[in-house]
């Protein structure tokens, strides 16, 4: 089950960042095109430690504007540091439970990405069960339905209690496999 305490500290974390944002662009009222720079001096630090993971500069500058735009695009009306927190802690945050976690890659034959990802998962000796959306059109409509669109690779993570998170991105999932299995020696 998703840390109610780490959504919440995520969320204070966003607005207190909002606010010291706000105040070094008072004289433009906070505007300020080039945001997502700024606040990734400010998250860098703590977000890694929350989320007990590493984020580049640049990455973080990236997963801030892709927040941003998925907010925007799926969640307008939503409160956007809530929006970011469940983005962030759904993208990044470790497993409690990775031993017992099902684990399933929403995959395409052919896909370069996705093949990055296969690697990590042979390499680490990983059971992941492979969902081809190409071959089969159920795992097309589910990654639609959870994910508004089929790109690929995903990671679906099923705790024990049954919660669903869904992993975009082939980077992130390489990373976040690497960080539960390889270090624990897990499987």
């Amino acid at each position: 089950m998703t840390d109610p305490h780490l959504h919440q500290q995520l969320v204070h974390l966003f607005r207190k960042t909002a606010k010291a944002h706000q105040a070094a662009f008072a004289d433009t009222d906070g505007k300020d095109p080039e945001w997502p720079l700024w606040y990734t001096d400010y998250l860098l630090e703590p977000l890694e430690r929350a989320l007990d993971t590493t984020f580049t500069r640049s990455h973080l500058i990236y997963c801030l504007m892709n927040a941003d735009f998925d907010h925007q695009a799926l969640e307008p009306g939503t409160d956007w540091a809530d929006f970011y927190a469940a983005e962030f802690i759904e993208h990044y945050a470790p497993s409690e439970t990775p031993a017992t976690d099902k684990l399933a890659l929403y995959t395409m034959a052919g896909c370069p990405f996705c093949r990055s990802v296969d690697a990590t998962i042979a390499r680490l000796g990983l059971d992941i069960e492979m969902r081809d959306v190409r071959q089969d059109w159920d795992f097309r409509e589910q990654l639609i339905e959870a994910r508004g669109r089929a790109t690929v690779p995903v990671l679906w993570i099923q705790s024990p209690d049954g919660e669903v998170r869904w992993m975009p991105e082939s980077l992130d999932i390489i990373h976040y496999l690497e960080h539960m299995y390889e270090k624990r020696g897990s499987g």
